[in-house]
This record gives C-alpha cells, sequence and structure tokens, in this order.
C-alpha cells in the first residue's frame, strides 16, 4: 500500500507542504530536512512522475493555461500606451484564472478578414473572444458566424448581435462632472466633443445633453452638445452664441487646431473626462478610468460564459459599468 506524504510528514515531525517542496527539490526546505524526508520517500518506495511533475510546475509558475482567450483590438498595442493597465490587469487575472491571451488585430473589419481570424481561432481551440476598445467607431463588426465563441466587449457592444460588454459609467462620470460645475455656480454647462479623440464619448456626450435640454424645458438657450469640426468654426461660433455656456465638459483637453477655434472657451470652469496629457492642461478637474479592474470585469464575465458554455450572441445583454476615479485636480 502506498504511503501518504501526510504519513510520511507525520513519521518525520514535519508538515505536508514541506515534504512536497523537498520531493520536487524547492531550494525553500533546508538541506538537512529535504534528505530525511527523500529518504524516507524512498524508502516507502514513493516515486514522482516527471509529467506530472513537469505540468505541476508549469502550474506554479503560471506558464501553464487550461485554453486561450483572443483579444481583438484595431491598433497595435504599443499605439495605445494609456491602455497598459488593461492590458496588464487582462493578462494577469486570466493567468490566475488559467487563462492565456493573445492579441488580434482588426485591419479593416471587412468579412473575409474576420472570416479568417474565425478560423484561426477555431483551429487553436479559442472559443472565448474579448473585443475592443476600438479606436475608431465600428456600428458593426460582419463575422460570418457568431456561433460557436463567447463574446465580451470592452468599451462598447458593435452589431453583428447585442454582446455583453464591460466598460465605465459614463453617465455616473458626467453627472459627477455637472455637480461639480453646478457648485461653481455653472447653470448652463455645453458638452463639447473633439471627434478625434475617441468615438466611446460621442453616445455619453449626446444623451446627457438630451437629458439636460429636457431638465431646461427648453429656457436654457441653444443645445447643449457640440461636435467640433476644425474645417467649420463658423458651426461652433454659431453654437457659442447660442448656448451661451458657462462651464465645460470634454472628452480631453483640446488638441491644435481647435484649441485656437474655441479660445472663448478659456476661462470657463472645464472638467475633463480623461487625464490630461498636456502641462498647461494639468490641475483640471478630469477622471481616470479604472482600467485595471475593467480588465479583471472582461475576464471574470467570458470564464462565467465559458464555464456555462454560453456561445454566440446572448439571449440577454449583461452590462458592467464601472464609475472612474474622480480628481478635482
Amino acid at each position: 500500500m502506498k504511503v501518504s506524504l501526510k504519513e510520511i510528514g507525520d513519521r518525520l515531525g514535519v508538515s505536508v507542504a514541506t515534504v512536497s517542496r523537498a520531493l520536487h527539490r524547492d531550494s525553500k526546505v533546508r538541506g538537512s530536512t529535504a534528505e530525511r524526508v527523500r529518504a524516507a520517500l524512498a524508502e516507502a518506495g514513493y516515486r514522482l512522475d516527471p509529467v506530472v511533475s513537469a505540468g505541476m510546475s508549469r502550474i506554479r509558475q503560471r506558464s501553464f493555461y487550461r485554453e486561450t482567450l483572443a483579444w481583438c483590438g484595431d491598433s497595435p498595442r504599443g499605439e495605445l500606451p494609456w491602455l497598459a493597465d488593461l492590458f496588464r490587469s487582462v493578462e494577469d487575472y486570466g493567468a490566475r484564472l488559467g487563462y492565456g491571451v493573445e492579441y488580434f488585430r482588426i485591419v479593416r473589419g471587412t468579412p473575409r478578414e474576420l472570416g479568417r481570424l474565425a478560423s484561426v481561432w477555431r483551429a487553436r481551440g479559442i472559443r472565448g473572444v474579448l473585443l475592443g476598445p476600438f479606436r475608431r467607431g465600428r456600428a458593426e463588426l460582419p463575422f460570418p458566424s457568431w456561433e460557436g465563441f463567447s463574446w465580451v466587449s470592452i468599451g462598447h457592444s458593435p452589431g453583428g448581435g447585442v454582446l455583453h460588454e464591460v466598460g465605465r459609467d459614463y453617465a455616473s462620470d458626467i453627472d459627477t462632472a455637472l455637480e461639480w460645475l453646478a457648485g461653481r455656480g455653472c447653470r448652463r454647462p455645453g458638452f463639447v466633443l473633439d471627434p478625434g479623440v475617441g468615438h466611446l464619448f460621442r453616445r455619453p456626450l449626446l444623451q446627457a445633453a438630451l437629458l439636460r435640454r429636457h431638465g431646461e424645458g427648453g429656457r436654457g438657450g441653444g443645445e447643449p452638445f457640440c461636435e467640433l469640426d476644425p474645417e467649420r468654426p463658423e458651426a461652433f461660433a454659431r453654437w457659442l452664441g447660442a448656448r451661451r455656456p458657462d462651464g465645460v465638459i470634454l472628452p480631453r483637453a483640446l488638441r491644435e487646431p481647435l484649441r485656437e477655434m474655441t479660445a472663448a472657451l478659456d476661462g470657463l470652469p472645464r472638467v475633463l473626462l480623461s487625464p490630461p496629457d498636456r502641462a498647461d492642461a494639468r490641475g483640471t478637474p478630469h477622471f481616470v478610468a479604472r482600467y485595471e479592474v475593467i480588465g479583471q470585469a472582461a475576464v471574470n464575465l467570458l470564464h462565467r460564459l465559458l464555464s456555462n458554455r454560453e456561445f454566440g450572441p446572448p439571449a440577454y445583454r449583461q452590462t458592467v459599468a464601472l464609475s472612474s476615479i474622480w480628481s478635482d485636480g
């Protein structure tokens, strides 16, 4: 009858963990103790299976994955330094759950390109897919078939079937920004979008502007929302004259040539929905997205889908929205 590690540990007066470490020649075990343990193991006829040992070693080093997750974006990772925490959290948390993560880039988003990607995933046994966040807006992703994969979208859900989504709680962030502006006497805030900084802000800013307009009952003067166009400065001038904003919410600090075009906004209280990336904008109230938590939530949701074998577009949509970290500058 084979002797257990616990029995050997009890006989030698050491823990089961020490016996296991000595068996695997862990350097943390004192030399004399390791020799006593290995002698007792040899006497009991206990032999380590080299295949099992190699597998357990890989698990301990987090280099063994039960399967791989595909992560699709539309830009090389090196061009997305602000998402470093997101990439790191997805990979680290995925490893804790036993997943490897492989990044795939969508260049054109054509049916042929997406069909080729899906074929690669099937050939590699990949079943879980993360989509986004995308730098450019995508009304749809025409995969030839959404079946056979579990899908979680980070940032927004592209067409081709409503997908589960994990991202920022923009509504909560904008409410916080409005409260801060109201505390400074702002009664006619403006929502100003620079379309060059990301499509993800357009929908939440539009929704907030519509709610604001509805709450004003038409008494505020002019539409609260303005999408800037460097080729049409006169459109901004008309909006400014109609709205006469006394505070402004922006996705981030304006870039050139929009800064010169919007000089009339200088001096107004403002809130940025992203960290300031210019020295002259530092100290401005802003938000920092919780990318680390967003990444963990996305992997956790995908893990649950895979465990429950939920493939294809879901029967009902699950949305995880996380508020950001607020800084008043």
